[in-house]
This record gives C-alpha cells, sequence and structure tokens, in this order.
C-alpha cells in the first residue's frame, strides 16, 4: 500500500470544489492508508497471537519474546498488550457496526444508537479498549462490550479512555450485568454532574453534542420538510430554556433608540 501511495506536491487539477476521477481515485488511497492505522493494533494483536500460540517463530528463534525484538524490536509486555486487547477491539467494533448497518435489516431506519455508534466508531482506539482490559479478565469480552454500550448510551458523556479507566475502576469486585449497567451508568452520570458544576465547560462541544448534525443531515436528505420540523421543535426548546431557567434580569436588554432633544 505505501509503494502503491501516489505522493502530491501540488493539486492535479485547477478546479477549485470538485475533483477528477484521478484525484478522487488517489483520496480514496489514502483515507484508506490513514484508516488502517487506527486499526492496526487489533491486527498485530490478532497476528502475534497466532504466531505465539502456533510457535511460528520456531524456525528462528526458541522463544516468541525473543521473534518480535529480533523482527520489530517488540518488548514482551507490549506485545502481550496487543494480543490481549484484539478480542476485544473486534467485539466493540462488531457492536458498533451493526448499531450503524444493522445485519439483515430490511429497513434503512437507523436505530436507536446509530448517531452515536457512528461517532464512537469512528473514534475507536488502542488507548480505549485497553482501558476494557481488566473487565475482560474479570469476566469475559462481552461484559467488556457492554461496558462500552454502556458509556455510549448515557447522554452528554464523550467516551474517551479517561471516561472507560473511570467506569471501571468504579465497578465492584463482583457484578452480574444488570448490576454492572448500573454502576457504569451512576459513574458516568455523576462524573458529567461534576465536570458541569465544578470544572470549566465547553460550551461549543455540548451544543455540538446536543444536535445529532449526522442524523440531521440524513434526515434532510430523505425528507427536508421533516428535517425543518424538528430544527423548529429543537429551537422552541431553546427558546422555553431559556425563559424558564434564566432570570428575566440576566437576559439582554433590548436596544433604545434615544430621542433628539426638542432643545
Amino acid at each position: 500500500m505505501a509503494r502503491a501511495l501516489k505522493p502530491l506536491r501540488r493539486p492535479i487539477s485547477e478546479q477549485p470544489t470538485t475533483l477528477t476521477v484521478e484525484e478522487q481515485e488517489i483520496l480514496a488511497q489514502c483515507t484508506a492508508a490513514v484508516d488502517t492505522l487506527q486499526w492496526a493494533f487489533w491486527l498485530a494483536g490478532k497476528a502475534l497471537e497466532s504466531i505465539r500460540e502456533g510457535r511460528l517463530y520456531r524456525a528462528e528463534t526458541t522463544s516468541f519474546d525473543e521473534f518480535v525484538w529480533k523482527r520489530w524490536g517488540m518488548r514482551k509486555a507490549y506485545a502481550n498488550k496487543l494480543i490481549q486487547t484484539w478480542r476485544i477491539a473486534e467485539a466493540v467494533f462488531e457492536f458498533l457496526s451493526n448499531e450503524v448497518a444493522p445485519i439483515g435489516a430490511t429497513s434503512r431506519k437507523p436505530s436507536p444508537l446509530a448517531e452515536k455508534a457512528e461517532d464512537a466508531l469512528r473514534a475507536l482506539n488502542q488507548a480505549q479498549v485497553w482501558e476494557l482490559v481488566p473487565v475482560a479478565d474479570a469476566w469475559d469480552v462481552d461484559t467488556a462490550t457492554l461496558v462500552f454500550r454502556t458509556a455510549i448510551e448515557v447522554d452528554g458523556v464523550r467516551v474517551t479512555a479517561k471516561v472507560l479507566k473511570g467506569a471501571v475502576e468504579a465497578l465492584p469486585k463482583e457484578a452480574d450485568a444488570a448490576e454492572i449497567v448500573k454502576h457504569v451508568r451512576s459513574y458516568l452520570t455523576s462524573s458529567s454532574s461534576e465536570e458541569d458544576e465544578n470544572g470549566p465547560i465547553d460550551f461549543t462541544e455540548k451544543a455540538e453534542r446536543s444536535v445529532p448534525y449526522n442524523w440531521v443531515r440524513r434526515l434532510a436528505k430523505r425528507d427536508a420538510t421533516a428535517a425543518t420540523r424538528y430544527l423548529d421543535a429543537l429551537q422552541e426548546q431553546i427558546d422555553r430554556c431559556r425563559a424558564e431557567l434564566i432570570p428575566q434580569q440576566q437576559q439582554p436588554e433590548p436596544e433604545t433608540v434615544q430621542e433628539p432633544s426638542l432643545e
């Protein structure tokens, strides 16, 4: 892939807003190449486990640890970390993918989680998956996936490695699936509230998360009238919140035009 990718130093065409067929092909190659970076840890972990369990290193070295160090300069701890994460990554990926595009679905109607799943799928990385390893070790991969699913279901929470780490650390040592969901929800809800009350608030990010942009975009393509009604209803809610929650004295005063003096 690296050898086949054509490096560009300047635009191929002078078209200001459209791409030529050649440029579209190069863009597709470039995005595919960058996409592989996101999933490289998953693929590497799966491959390393096959090498280790199948003893595929035995023609070159006497141990797996020596093989990965000699071949890639990779330490045993990192190789094992990659191996530990790949099954979780695969399970989470399959869950998110199925929410975005349900297997065997005959309708194009997205699931209630589709919007959040699409965003989570785009942002999924090794750091997030690594924080789920203790759950897979204590319970199983399905439970680790359940923790991730619960995290993206909670409104107003941006799922990061730090968020998952806190949620996992808050879990009791022994719990069934229902208790795990309850503890994750409780932790994420309380931490989100504390952040709102005590920490600096990123108003722009919260506003962006409050509007399902991709969902509205898809709805507008299918039914512009329905999308307009949705945005109108959203604006009504904003106006209601402004009128009910913000004291009148804090509302901006309307500008008054001073009448000229008759003197």
